[in-house]
């Protein structure tokens, strides 16, 4: 079994905040140490005398760095919070851009729905323009069915004008995939719309 190390090198760096908490709560075991130390201590020789008035002193130059601690605890505690205070804003500025491009989105994605719809009305209608132009026998009949050309073809150019706007808001919005398709719908439209024309041009010409 191979057991994973890591050197000194790999070891991550603590955070400052880290090591200023980390440097206090070692100062104040060593003062808490010296201070029951100082308490226990006995009272009864001139050397008990001048190791407890050691003892006090280096209390004395502790209290001094335990000072100078705090002060830097406090410091990296106040950058910490400045810092979550810019993510923070950075976190709310991101989420109305998202709740902006969610709105966006689904409003071009009910523009898409509704040219899905009219392109499937549109289908229906060549179908049936289809089979019109197929039983059509009298004058009469051919003339309605020119009308009726003349509307489809009126409609396929509005529904291939929205699909085309589409694909500009799309675009100019940035989601590709909706302007694709709708380009592409587009496309399909107007090619329907130039096969019908040579059909038409065709049957009347026969």
């Amino acid at each position: 079994m191979v057991r994973s190390t890591m050197s000194k090198r790999d070891k991550p760096q603590d955070s400052e905040l880290v090591d200023a908490a980390r440097a206090l709560d070692e100062g104040l075991e060593r003062f808490e140490a010296l201070a029951t130390q100082l308490e226990q201590a006995p009272l009864q020789s001139e050397k008990h005398l001048e190791r407890a008035s050691a003892t006090l002193n280096s209390l004395a130059d502790m209290d001094e760095q335990l000072r100078l601690r705090v002060g830097a605890l406090v410091s990296a505690i106040s950058r910490v919070r400045d810092r979550q205070q810019a993510q923070a804003e950075a976190v709310h500025q991101r989420a109305q851009v998202l709740q902006t491009r969610t709105e966006v989105f689904k409003e071009l994605l009910v523009r898409y729905g509704a040219l899905g719809q009219s392109a499937g009305e549109l289908n229906v209608r060549m179908q049936e323009f289809a089979q019109q132009r197929q039983q059509a026998k009298t004058t009469e009949e051919q003339t309605a069915l020119g009308a009726s050309f003349q509307a489809l073809q009126t409609r396929m150019t509005e529904v291939a004008g929205e699909a085309q706007a589409l694909t500009q808001a799309a675009d100019e919005s940035d989601f590709g995939d909706i302007a694709r398709q709708a380009d592409s719908l587009r496309q399909q439209l107007l090619s329907a719309r130039n096969k019908m024309s040579l059909l038409q041009k065709n049957f009347e010409a026969s």
